[in-house]
């Protein structure tokens, strides 16, 4: 009798019908879209700073544009190191007070100051133990654990030997106090569940971000056009899918201080601009 009980429950998780994501209108196809200049075609990060300043990147270059979310123009850009150094594509930011925090898709982190508008500034690089296996794509910072986390688009495991399911995604979580990755991930995604309800192939995450007022999490993927809102404990609160009219490539992710959500999409071309959209909480 245990063991059927077990079995009910665990069916019953797998196959429960998650709503849509409250207080954001992210089925809404008119939302205002805001179209991003040619140096923001391949736009991948999107962070607010503890000030309010929006900071975007494109995947291939070391420049980080401050921009207003209210027009899309840049008003600063300032680009790390003396030389070109990236090896991988740099796939997401994040903020700790004045620090900048930005992680390439084998998982290194890259630490710096803000600098002035055509600067070239210093950075110090720190490896997690995460590979291009993993491919990370998404960064956020949390305060209440004082961690960096890590989403990964590709494989979940860092022990390739003994790797986890390949139905699920993972978020693991670097600690800013000891700068080591913490060995099991902080959160697991049900990719099969997510993805039989949205009807799409994959589930695969490009962006994380903390909620300011909440503390919940959302996870953006490009690669099922979808959002997802999970408690600090990793449990699934909600999920919305989006409008491809909408979000052709949704990349980056980021959440303003009053909760007004933005979303980013890359262009996917040097003809076609990048996109900035804003979704004010209800």
């Amino acid at each position: 009798m245990v063991i059927l009980l077990l079995l009910w429950f665990g069916w019953r998780a797998q196959n429960e019908v998650l709503p849509e994501i409250k207080n954001y209108a992210f089925a809404d196809k008119k939302v205002a879209v805001l179209k991003l200049p040619k140096e923001l075609n391949e736009a991948s990060g999107l962070s607010f700073a503890s000030d309010g300043r929006l900071l975007c990147h494109n995947d291939e270059k070391g420049t980080i544009n401050e921009i207003d979310p209210r027009s899309g123009n840049i008003l600063k850009s300032y680009s790390l190191g003396k030389y070109v150094i990236y090896r991988d594509d740099l796939e997401g930011i994040a903020t700790k007070r004045d620090t900048i925090f930005m992680t390439n898709s084998s998982g290194t982190i890259l630490r710096f100051l803000p600098g002035k508008n055509g600067e070239r500034v210093p950075f110090q690089s720190f490896k997690t133990g995460l590979s291009i296996r993993n491919d990370v794509e998404g960064l956020a910072y949390d305060p209440a654990t004082d961690c960096l986390l890590l989403a990964c688009k590709g494989e979940a495991s860092l022990d390739f030997r003994n790797p986890l399911p390949a139905s699920q995604k993972a978020v693991y979580a670097f600690s800013l106090k000891t700068y080591k990755l913490l060995p099991q991930p902080r959160f697991l995604l049900p990719v099969l569940k997510i993805t039989a309800q949205l009807k799409e192939k994959d589930f695969a995450p490009s962006s994380i971000e903390r909620h300011p007022r909440t503390g919940n999490f959302f996870i953006l993927a490009a690669r099922g056009n979808a959002i997802v809102e999970l408690d600090a404990n990793g449990n699934l609160l909600g999920l919305s899918a989006l409008p491809k009219s909408v979000h052709p490539q949704p990349e980056g992710l980021a959440i303003a201080a009053d909760g007004t959500l933005l979303i980013c999409n890359e262009g996917g071309s040097p003809t076609k601009p990048g996109r900035l959209v804003a979704y004010p909480p209800q």
